[in-house]
């Protein structure tokens, strides 16, 4: 056992030292997870003492720098002062397990413990902070993929744990479709497997299906051919209904899997496929155009490459499924009633309210992006630098 594994292993015992029998009660009212199944999956609790886990483990012998970069603690500076503190605080943490047992990841729900920054709403999740030399996110559960077996893809963590308490070997971005870096991998866990069926959050904004299109078509571009959606029942007047609540109330999965839509003729994913080959002309009609302009002897002009690649995009409304001048759900972070992200009137800028309702955090479709793909962890930043080279660079490779 290396010594990073040994400190998260560390970590973990500490957070599930610290789960109360109320804790258990939440869990297994809230979600559905029973006792025996909180043990195996190492569910536990991150107390709300700001350094709580910090001292457990220098108590243990790790260093300061060791536990930095386990991405559990992290430092901090205001005023002139610096510190460091625990990352999660007053949160349920779920640990995402390997094949043995040994958490290689985490990432937490808040509590009515959670401390708050200020007069911001706490977020609901939290995921451990990746740094350069920390532990990057895995793909949660895939230690469970049976060769030859079907292989449920959803897009939360309580889903995916709901689908293993079922005993369906489950596999999740835990956000709503898998970042470009990580499909590859994805890919090759349901090429392992049997059939894959993606089944996400069935909304009334449609992000979830939003979210399992991509998933779907990025799998049938690696030459997955047995990929199928399913799609949860949704009751009349319930806004959003997820894998973890049918399964919590007593659904069967076995009717889901069997009317599945094979990807290939899911209407969603042939309007992908299609904006993808317009999106591909266009690039090409630009090219063309580009190199004739040049020709021309026109030294003096320079294409604006963003401004075209920005045309060959779909608007911030048509990508998140929410109507112009309305609100939905948000497609990062989620939300509990489904109204904390608003597209603006004309489609193509947005304002979150995740963690409270004061404004000021917003953007266009790059950031949304940058967010989704973990280009940019914090939506309160700009996108900038680093992280703006990797979106663009992203962008011009799904639409040209």
């Amino acid at each position: 056992m290396t010594e990073r594994i040994a400190l998260l292993d560390a970590a973990c015992r500490f957070y599930e030292r610290h789960l109360t029998d109320d804790h258990r009660e939440f869990l297994l009212a809230r979600y559905g997870f029973r006792p025996d199944f909180v043990e195996a999956a190492r569910i536990g609790y991150a107390p709300a003492d700001g350094t709580a886990l910090l001292l457990h483990l220098m108590d243990r012998g790790y260093s300061g720098d060791e536990i930095i970069a386990s991405g559990l603690v992290q430092r901090w500076t205001k005023d002139g002062n610096t510190g460091v503190t625990d990352h999660f605080r007053g949160r349920i943490v779920f640990p995402y397990l390997d094949g043995a047992g040994a958490p290689a990841y985490f990432i937490a729900r808040a509590t009515d413990e959670t401390p708050a920054h200020g007069d911001a709403v706490p977020a609901k999740y939290v995921k451990g902070i990746v740094n350069p030399i920390g532990p990057r996110e895995p793909i949660f559960g895939a230690w469970s993929v049976i060769d030859g077996e079907p292989l449920i893809v959803t897009e939360g963590i309580a889903d995916a744990l709901a689908a293993l308490q079922d005993c369906r070997p489950c596999i999740s971005p835990v956000t709503t479709s898998f970042k470009r870096e990580r499909i590859d991998e994805a890919a090759a866990y349901c090429r392992r497997a049997g059939a894959t069926y993606i089944i996400n959050d069935n909304e009334a904004s449609g992000a979830g299906l939003t979210g399992a299109t991509r998933t779907a078509h990025a799998l049938l571009t690696h030459g997955i051919d047995r990929v199928y959606i399913g799609t949860l029942p949704r009751p009349d007047g319930v806004d959003k209904i997820d894998l973890n609540d049918y399964l919590r109330d007593g659904g069967d999965l076995a009717p889901i899997l069997a009317g599945a839509v094979p990807a290939a003729e899911h209407p969603a994913v042939q309007e992908e496929r299609r904006q993808e080959i317009l999106a591909g002309v266009a690039a090409l009609r630009s090219g063309i155009s580009r190199q004739r302009y040049e020709a021309s002897g026109k030294k003096n002009h320079r294409t604006n490459g963003i401004d075209d690649l920005k045309r060959r995009m779909p608007s911030l409304s048509a990508y998140t499924g929410i109507a112009p001048g309305k609100r939905g759900p948000h497609p990062v972070y989620g939300s509990t009633h489904g109204d904390n992200f608003a597209v603006s009137r004309d489609g193509e800028t947005w304002t979150s309210f995740h963690g409270g309702n004061e404004a000021g955090k917003s953007g266009n479709l790059f950031k949304l992006i940058a967010l989704e793909q973990g280009f940019l962890t914090d939506e309160d930043r700009p996108l900038r630098g680093e992280a703006f080279k990797q979106t663009i660079e992203y962008c011009r490779g799904r639409w040209g």
